[in-house]
């Protein structure tokens, strides 16, 4: 069983130049070494070291010090809800913001042409897809554009269509433009999850405007081929309905999968009826540098969802973005490996849990793990009830933490298809992947 590390918070939030903030509590639960804020990015042979577990705790870090707020009396030992990687940032990140910071001056930025250039250099040399400078958009996240498409192409009261289970915040960018989610439940088969054609084309209705498409998908980690995208494309096409392609874990993809960019289909009016959503949140961890954009090769689309979007643009983080653009593959290239590891571990562990199942990911660094046979035994459902949680999988985030303190999204988040099952984070180090999960079988080794 691990062990508590033995770094004071406030130790820690002086080491990281910080001031404490209220509600951060406890430390990361390992044996392992442990690093702070102000240790340098470390290399090992020419390899960045992804094993050293890096501590975020106490930094206002919304994946480890949002949980213990819910669980005052310190049971979160293992956070692995929120979508962020705990791994340093890539070293040219760093060295590009302290290159900034001497400039000591925070006027209006000029121009984010060369976050452009940047953005335009990334996609021709990872996938070949050559994207034109003048229909990229450069925003602050990918919610900002989405939300702007909604309202450009789906009046209030009207209807937008999704593949479930999906991504929570898609129903959030639904009540915040007013418009009605309609969701088309995948088939669970062999293992992975496939689109119920049927159902999709039968949920494409007069007054649906709009289909959200997540590719890779998050929570079920599926990436979509050539030939699904094709199909759901034409199938909007046909019915008049916008595809809004939420591409934000496009970098993310297991081996022997690959991304297939909805605009580089070979389908021109397929394309021109589609934007798509993307940035380097997930791929270099900068959640927290508010940088995206969108593109579409329609200037018709283009012009109106530009009437309803503002980019708001932070100067660091158009300056952190373009870094890791333009110099931080050799860093992607080395953590994207590890990270399917971590899938590995995951799919090892649960193979030896009785009654649990995984999804096996194609892309993301997110597990979509069924503990329906855990949630029956411990009657969930019945408590959930007496306990006033929303759901028999809220009911079970609680139990695993109070008694594995593990911190897992419950998956009735994730719309219709998430019944019986958890999100988990795989981006941290193996040591604390491994010891979630040795800590989860522990527990339900009891049930």
């Amino acid at each position: 069983m691990s062990k508590n590390v033995g770094i004071d918070r406030r130790t820690f939030m002086r080491s990281a130049g910080m001031t404490a903030l209220a509600g951060a509590s406890g430390v990361i639960a390992t044996g392992a070494t442990v690093a702070t804020g102000q240790s340098p990015a470390r290399m090992r042979n020419g390899l960045y070291d992804f094993d050293t577990v890096y501590d975020r705790v106490g930094s206002n870090c919304a994946r480890w010090d949002s949980p213990p707020k819910l669980y005052p009396e310190g049971q979160v030992k293992y956070a692995m809800g929120v979508a962020t990687m705990d791994f340093e940032a890539a070293p040219c990140i760093t060295d590009a913001l302290i290159e900034r910071c001497k400039h000591n001056n925070w006027g209006y930025m000029s121009s984010s042409d060369s976050l452009r250039d940047a953005i335009v250099q990334w996609n021709g040399q990872r996938y070949n897809f050559d994207l034109d400078p003048e229909s990229v958009v450069v925003s602050a996240g990918v919610y900002p554009g989405m939300i702007a498409a909604l309202r450009s192409f789906a009046p209030k009261g009207t209807k937008v269509l999704m593949l479930t289970p999906t991504y929570d915040g898609f129903p959030y960018h639904c009540r915040h433009t007013q418009v009605i989610q309609t969701q088309s439940e995948m088939i669970y088969k062999n293992g992975t999850y496939e689109i119920d054609w049927a159902d999709l084309e039968s949920k494409m209705t007069p007054d649906t405007h709009a289909m959200i498409v997540c590719n890779p998908q998050n929570p079920t980690g599926n990436v979509w081929s050539k030939e699904d995208l094709l199909r759901i494309g034409r199938l909007c096409l046909e019915k008049q309905i916008v595809v809004l392609s939420d591409e934000i874990h496009a970098d993310i993809v297991r081996d022997g999968h690959s991304y297939v960019p909805f605009a580089s289909l070979p389908d021109k009016a397929v394309v021109d009826n589609s934007i798509t959503f993307a940035a380097l949140s997930k791929t270099f961890n900068l959640a927290g540098m508010k940088n995206a954009y969108f593109h579409t090769t329609n200037p018709v689309l283009l012009s109106r969802i530009k009437q309803h979007h503002r980019a708001d643009l932070s100067t660091l983080g158009v300056v952190a973005t373009e870094a890791a653009y333009r110099h931080g593959a050799e860093w992607f290239d080395q953590v994207r490996p590890y990270l399917d590891n971590n899938h590995k571990i995951v799919e090892s562990a649960v193979a030896k849990m009785p009654g649990v199942s995984v999804t096996k990911a194609q892309g993301t660094y997110l597990s979509w793990i069924d503990f329906s046979s855990v949630i029956e035994s411990i009657d969930a459902s019945e408590m959930a009830i007496r306990n006033g949680k929303a759901s028999p999988e809220h009911y079970f985030q609680d139990w695993l933490v109070e008694n594995a303190g593990v911190y897992m999204n419950p998956g009735s988040n994730y719309s219709a298809g998430g019944q019986g099952h958890m999100r988990m984070n795989l981006g941290s180090s193996r040591i604390v992947v491994q010891e979630a999960l040795d800590s989860v079988a522990a527990a339900i080794s009891k049930v």
